[in-house]
């Protein structure tokens, strides 16, 4: 029989397996990638900056921890999130930033202060004075995105930025707190003579902090 001590180590152990497999800074970013849609290896390697060598091998740890899952589509094999890690991500993300102020000062220093808070996008949303901008990769948005939320890659922003009205608000979303496509977008857009503001929440924040996504 199983005595109390043998079942908490196995318990445990299997714990510090899954935290293992995240404990890396190519892995969480590959997790923040697939909390946006699933994705080939190749096309992670290439959002990471890395080969497709060093990329399966950190998807095959995730895989082993059932962290990430595969799919396959004809000749295609495609990796993805299993239910419920990305709430963990966010979770840890944020517990992250509660311990460690540098991560919100690299925030304030990158970003700068232009960005909304959530309460102040809904009501803006709900009055019609604003209008909310997705400018992540196609793919992305057509996986999962925010309610009403305009989409326009930010690769095409700059030839179609006619598209955009210059009465209200713009306010760009990409992928969450560190995206920096959302910055780039505010710039261009205020360029243009228009009023802009950052998002900083992407659909991971939205779907965690109980948020219907399209």
């Amino acid at each position: 029989m199983t005595s109390a001590r043998e079942f908490k180590n196995e318990v445990y152990s299997t714990f510090a397996e899954v935290t293992k497999a995240l404990a890396n800074p190519l892995r969480l970013e590959i997790l923040d990638l697939l909390l946006q849609s699933p994705r080939s290896v190749d096309a992670i390697a290439s959002a990471i900056g890395q080969s497709t060598a060093n990329t399966s091998q950190h998807l095959q740890v995730l895989k082993r921890s059932r962290v990430v899952e595969t799919r396959r589509f004809g000749t295609t094999i495609e990796y993805a999130l299993v239910a419920g890690v990305s709430e963990v991500f966010v979770a840890l993300r944020r517990l992250a930033e509660a311990r460690h102020p540098l991560l919100d000062q690299a925030k304030r220093d990158y970003f700068g202060e232009a960005s909304i808070s959530r309460p102040a996008l809904r009501a803006a949303l709900a009055s019609k004075t604003a209008v909310l901008l997705d400018v992540r990769p196609r793919l992305e948005f057509e996986h999962a995105h925010l309610p009403g939320a305009l989409s326009i890659p930010i690769r095409e922003l700059a030839s179609r930025l006619d598209e955009l009205p210059d009465d209200r608000l713009i306010v760009a979303t990409c992928r969450g707190p560190y995206c920096t496509y959302a910055d780039e977008a505010v710039h261009l857009i205020r360029a243009s003579g228009r009023e802009a503001v950052r998002f900083e929440d992407g659909v991971g924040e939205w779907v965690a902090d109980g948020g219907a996504i399209a």
